[in-house]
């Protein structure tokens, strides 16, 4: 075991070192919780509506709570308004796609269709 090899000063370093470069999983979490928040600001910039300053993602909320220190704000419950709300949305959306789809909107713009690029999907 590692533990017995090491001294008393060994030990000390090791954890003066941790706590400016932490080792292990808080920093795994730290880089995954990075990249989650840099993809949600892309796609917050990009499907903002304009003219509105969006609310943009912070690394440390997107950082998983294991000590449950945030268990109150984490275990917020939907209304039932809620839930309603967000599903209607979705069922709009659809709806929005199917019917261009009947009416032959959602087709590549002509240029696309006589040239050998694909449209993206």
């Amino acid at each position: 075991m590692l533990l017995g090899q090491l001294t008393s000063n060994q030990l000390s370093e090791w954890e003066a070192y941790d706590k400016l470069d932490p080792i292990g999983t808080w920093r795994d979490d730290f880089r995954t919780a990075k990249l989650a928040a840099l993809i949600q600001n892309l796609v917050i910039q990009l499907y903002s509506k304009k003219g509105i300053t969006p609310k943009l993602k912070n690394i440390i909320d997107e950082m998983p709570d294991w000590a449950g220190d945030n268990a109150e704000t984490m275990n917020k419950k939907q209304s039932v308004e809620e839930m309603k709300a967000i599903l209607l949305s979705i069922a709009a959306t659809q709806n929005r796609k199917v019917a261009m789809q009947k009416q032959g909107l959602d087709r590549p713009p002509v240029k696309l269709q006589k040239s050998k690029l694909k449209p993206l999907k």
